[in-house]
């Protein structure tokens, strides 16, 4: 899948996804097509979410797999985690989205990025290839939130 990607690629575009992050702006309450009843603040506390989760995705390699554990539904996990962070405001969602990147480039630092995940979305997945689709996966959501910010300007 991801064969040849480093440690410090997937830092880097952590990285520059937090800078990317860190600079939106705009109507947080406006709605994002796509997300059915989705305003670009629950995309950020999707966002955010995900971002500040991956660090215990890495750490896992060092875990057996859970026993009997339930399949990641990523359904429920969403709307958990967009419930939760209902009266978190923008800018807290923000520095949460920074401190996940944060411990995830610390996470990655000299890992073995060829154990697998014990869990989250892509258990038994390389470290390597768990994240570089995570990382895919905030690229989406993050190209659809600045399209829907952009397309309510601040009032």
């Amino acid at each position: 899948m991801a064969e040849g990607v480093s440690a410090s690629s997937l830092q880097a575009g952590f990285v520059e996804l937090a800078s990317i992050v860190r600079a939106l702006h705009g109507d947080w309450s406006a709605p994002v097509a796509g997300y059915e009843g989705w305003s670009c603040k629950d995309l950020l506390a999707h966002l955010s979410s995900t971002e500040a989760s991956l660090p215990a995705v890495v750490r896992s390699t060092s875990q057996p797999p859970r026993d009997g554990a339930a399949p990641f539904d990523p359904n429920r996990w969403n709307a958990s985690q967009v419930r939760k962070r209902a009266e978190t405001d923008s800018q807290e969602l923000l520095n949460e989205f920074d401190m996940g990147t944060t411990q995830l480039v610390d996470a990655l630092t000299d890992l073995d990025m060829d154990k697998p995940v014990t869990v989250g979305a892509f258990p038994g997945y390389t470290v390597r290839d768990a994240m570089a689709e995570m990382l895919e996966h905030q690229k989406h959501h993050l190209d659809d939130l600045r399209a829907a910010l952009h397309a309510h300007p601040e009032r």
